[in-house]
């Protein structure tokens, strides 16, 4: 196994690219590269041993061993040229021509070198795949080799007689020999592919259980998903109808209420008229945010004047609504007039922002900014800043200021009695909108939130589903 691992660094060196990739043909390829690096080692140990016995006919020994050693070139060969299936096709014939030489020359039918005859469709196979194209032109090689072998013999009447019949029995041993080793080694060699390759099945087999259990755990998830939202769509209506009632008939005491006959009660009936506008600003929010996880959140695109919602929206908190004598403060500049988006979701997201300023700023003033994008070339976006002079949070926190039901010890949800859903509502609807939400803050500098609007909007219409997302990975 050592030995191997430390080869395959040499071997993949002369292997082309594009083979490595293929897991199957990479096997190959290292197969080729181990016959043609140890097969010559054990296939001139015939040439050597005839050389020995008799030196008369060198020259057809330098013709076997030549053949034999030329397979030491075919690895730089396929380094080079990368024509791997053609090397593999003149290797087999490579191969033929050595066996028959020898066998024509050195005992004929009776040769020595007959049995590695059985190797060549056996490293043809290594080499390459069964196809039919490969099966053929490998059985064609074999056949034409054959048969001009045939063809010799019975044009000569006889084989030659280069050496005693007697001394091929020694040699006949050496190439049984050398053949089983061969063999024996090409043999082992792919059993321990074999067995890489059950490996590499059992553990694909592991994978695609756990990607079957992924996706049926997805299913569940849209199932479970799909029940939520059935059930909070079929219970809005069930909770937002008290709260309503709750809402009017507090507004209309409050109206009836004398404050100089009876101040305490009409601080009691803003206190309830207050806590049923936020219980219902809350189930909102929990209904938003399900829709939007269901992917059943519609968005409407439409032409939206950013100086007259903004403006509407300062007029509305500091005309109806108490911010106990701090200001909110609005620059728009004049590039910055016009954009494509859901003008409602838009109106809520920075109603949202105004909320979350005014809630962490109990001294110093609110400022709304709208710019167009600096540079321009940046995109023709319009971006609508919140600054506060709150507390400011840590740098740390930042990325959980968008995760669901998320409160902070600083400035968080809890100090302030809300729930955590208001910036991460405002970020998965700016999603929907194509737009980003961005914070900068630092802890006793304060806080500024900013929406990047594009002017034009080409997205889908509505939010991706994110089990489906989950499902496609699966």
């Amino acid at each position: 196994m050592l030995f191997n691992a430390s080869l395959k660094p040499l071997f993949d060196w002369f292997i082309p690219g594009d083979l490595l990739m293929d897991r199957e043909m990479r096997t190959r390829a290292r197969t080729f590269m181990i016959s043609h690096t140890f097969g010559p080692i054990l296939g001139n140990v015939i040439p050597a041993y005839l050389l020995w016995v008799d030196s008369k006919d060198a020259g057809k020994l330098l013709i076997l061993a030549g053949s034999i050693t030329s397979f030491w070139a075919y690895p730089f060969v396929l380094k080079y040229t990368g024509r791997y299936r053609l090397l593999s096709f003149v290797s087999i014939q490579n191969l033929l021509f050595a066996i028959l030489w020898g066998c024509f020359f050195y005992g004929g039918l009776t040769s020595p070198f007959l049995p590695w005859l059985v190797t060549v469709p056996l490293l043809a196979f290594f080499y390459l795949d069964a196809s039919v194209k490969n099966c053929a032109t490998i059985l064609l090689q074999i056949t034409t080799s054959l048969a001009l072998f045939i063809a010799l013999f019975a044009l000569g009447g006889h084989f030659p007689q280069t050496i005693a019949l007697a001394d091929l029995q020694g040699i006949g041993l050496v190439s049984i020999i050398s053949a089983s080793i061969y063999v024996s080694m090409m043999a082992l060699f792919y059993a321990r592919i074999l067995a890489s390759q059950g490996e590499f099945e059992k553990e694909a087999r592991k994978h695609l259980e756990t990607a079957g259990q992924l996706r049926r755990a997805v299913s569940d998830a849209k199932r479970a998903s799909a029940a939520k939202a059935d059930f909070l769509a079929k219970t809005s209506h069930e909770l937002r109808t008290p709260l309503n009632a709750i809402i009017g008939y507090s507004q209309m005491l409050v109206e009836d209420t004398d404050p100089d006959v009876d101040p305490q009660g009409v601080d009691d009936l803003k206190r309830i008229h207050d806590a049923g506008r936020h219980l219902l600003h809350l189930v909102n929010a929990i209904l938003d945010l399900s829709k939007i996880e269901a992917g059943k959140m519609q968005v409407f695109v439409e032409s939206v004047d950013v100086a007259a919602l903004l403006q509407r929206l300062v007029d509305r908190w500091t005309g109806g609504r108490r911010i106990e004598g701090r200001r909110i403060l609005l620059r728009i500049e004049p590039a910055a007039y016009g954009v494509e988006a859901d003008a409602a979701k838009l109106e809520q997201v920075l109603d949202a922002l105004i909320d979350n300023a005014v809630c962490h700023t109990l001294e110093g003033d609110v400022e709304i900014v709208a710019r167009a994008s600096n540079p321009p070339a940046a995109g023709d976006v319009v971006e609508i800043s919140v600054t506060d002079k709150g507390p400011g949070i840590a740098e740390a926190l930042v990325p959980a200021l968008f995760e669901t039901f998320n409160s902070r010890d600083d400035v968080g949800a809890s100090r302030y009695g809300g729930a955590g859903l208001g910036l991460p509502l405002c970020h998965r609807l700016c999603g929907l909108m194509g737009a980003s939400l961005s914070v900068r803050t630092a802890p006793g500098v304060g806080t500024t939130i900013v929406v990047a609007l594009p002017r034009r909007r080409l997205e889908r219409n509505r939010g991706d589903h994110p089990a489906d997302n989950l499902a496609d990975a699966a």
